[in-house]
């Protein structure tokens, strides 16, 4: 039985998903398709004879543009900021929020990371989560009492 190659060149260009588990998901059913059809890949990747079909063709999609200097997508910021340690996070949790607003409305949004806009945004948020830290610490004081 001959292997459904679209539908195998659909899963294989799932995987170049930006999602890990889209992508870990996509590779697992390409497996599964080739261990219903009795086939390795191997075989499936074997061209050679005339009986060979013609290659697929994938469309990779237009290929990023070079950010200037101190720019980065929204998805690689939010990968740095996740890189810290959880108490520096918890510490900026309005602006770690912000972060992941950002990269779920637009991962490849081009961020200004040395620009004002960011750092009027980190700093707004830093007061707010000083302002929260400072409020529960106040209530957990006085209603312990």
């Amino acid at each position: 039985m001959e292997v459904d190659r679209t539908l195998l060149a659909k899963l294989l260009s799932m995987t170049d998903s930006p999602h890990d588990a889209e992508a870990l998901a996509a590779i697992r059913k390409a497996n599964q398709l080739l261990r219903i059809q009795a086939t390795t890949w191997s075989d499936v990747l074997q061209t050679s004879g005339p009986e060979a079909p013609a290659p697929v063709a994938f469309d990779a999609g237009p290929t990023p543009a070079e950010l200037p200097p101190g720019y980065q997508r929204a998805a690689q910021y939010r990968d740095v900021f996740l890189s810290e340690s959880i108490i520096l996070r918890l510490l900026a949790f309005p602006f770690w929020i912000f972060v992941e607003i950002l990269a779920g409305i637009d991962p490849g949004m081009p961020l200004d990371t040395r620009g004002k806009p960011l750092s009027l945004v980190f700093a707004l948020c830093m007061l707010l989560s000083v302002a929260v830290w400072l409020t529960a610490a106040c209530y957990l004081v006085f209603e312990l009492d």
